[in-house]
């Protein structure tokens, strides 16, 4: 499960960096036609709103997987080696048992958003709701990933 979880971190890395460079250069775009040939596409904006939530929240994702979150552990590093791998334990059980009402969660909401078009393009708001549930399930899998690596080398010792 492993290493599911990190080749699909891997790939969610590229994919939040390549949501960047499109949002980055569409933006450019959008700019540029409005101020130098005075165009202006209606969708952009929502289109942008779409790729911007998508690329939070696959970036959020990718930063869980590699703890590059941010992170209080002041009392954490106080703690012996022994304390400090069952709170590990203890915040990754929370911490899935928080993904698991914003995995269920984010699917009522999506689903209720499917009903609902985007402001200038008729196309279903839902789909930026996706990435709630979607990123929650990837990051369930990486909590139940950890929690079994600390359970193993609990038993190792």
């Amino acid at each position: 499960m492993k290493r599911l979880v990190e080749a699909a971190i891997r790939i969610l890395e590229l994919l939040a960096g390549a949501l960047f460079l499109m949002l980055f250069f569409l933006n450019i775009l959008k700019i540029t036609l409005r101020y130098f040939l005075g165009l202006a596409w209606l969708w952009v904006p929502d289109f942008s709103r779409l790729v911007f939530i998508w690329m939070v929240f696959l970036g959020a994702t990718v930063l869980y997987a590699r703890g590059a979150h941010l992170v209080i552990d002041f009392f954490l590093n106080r703690m012996e080696e022994v304390a400090k791998r069952w709170m590990n334990l203890l915040i990754d059980a929370g911490m899935t048992v928080f993904l698991i009402v914003l995995l269920l969660r984010g699917i009522d909401i999506t689903r209720v958003r499917m009903r609902i078009p985007f402001d200038t393009w008729d196309f279903p708001t839902g789909y930026a709701y996706a990435a709630v549930p979607v990123c929650s399930a990837i990051m369930i899998a990486v909590s139940l990933s950890r929690m079994a690596d600390l359970l193993r080398a609990r038993r190792e010792q």
